[in-house]
């Protein structure tokens, strides 16, 4: 009887953890207001506005989340800035900085030390980070120029070529 109730009990947890999961990660829920995440505004090191939609369609971009404080960032990021480097004619890559902890001044000199070559854009409300379901960083999202996720991982695409034309 007490293993019946117990167990009843844990199914109905069970039913209510999935069902609060699916509803967190559905697709209204992961866009900032249930929007389209095209429509993020991001701010860049010298404060000015960027609208991720108005740079999508210039092409494909690839969104890098990290802080200054993420240890295995700094070893992404060279990484990333070597990519940003060799494909700089094929694809935009935006540096997003997410956790909301970093000044700008550290962003700045984050950028410095490792001579960041890609624009670094700042998610003040991480509304980037609840619209691409970012639970951990580094991370790094592809996305066509539809705004389609082509790749997503913790490391750079090794063949760029094929993701774009599938």
């Amino acid at each position: 009887m007490v293993w019946q109730a117990n167990f009843k009990g844990k199914s109905i947890l069970l039913v209510l953890f999935c069902a609060l999961l699916s509803i967190l990660l559905s697709p209204s829920a992961a866009s900032p207001g249930g929007g389209n995440p095209m429509d993020l505004i991001f701010t860049d090191t010298e404060g000015k506005e960027v609208r991720l939609g108005q740079i999508i369609a210039d092409g494909p971009v690839l969104l890098y989340f990290w802080a200054t404080w993420c240890k295995p960032c700094r070893k992404t990021t060279p990484k990333v800035n070597a990519f940003a480097q060799k494909y700089k004619d094929q694809v935009k890559v935006l540096g997003i900085n997410v956790g909301g902890i970093d000044s700008l001044k550290d962003i700045k000199k984050y950028r410095s030390r490792y001579k960041i070559s890609y624009p670094m854009l700042v998610d003040h409300d991480n509304e980037a980070v609840k619209a691409y379901s970012v639970f951990a960083i580094p991370v790094i999202i592809l996305l066509d120029e539809a705004g389609k996720v082509r790749f997503r991982d913790n490391e750079p695409p090794e063949d760029l070529e094929k993701l774009l034309s599938d």
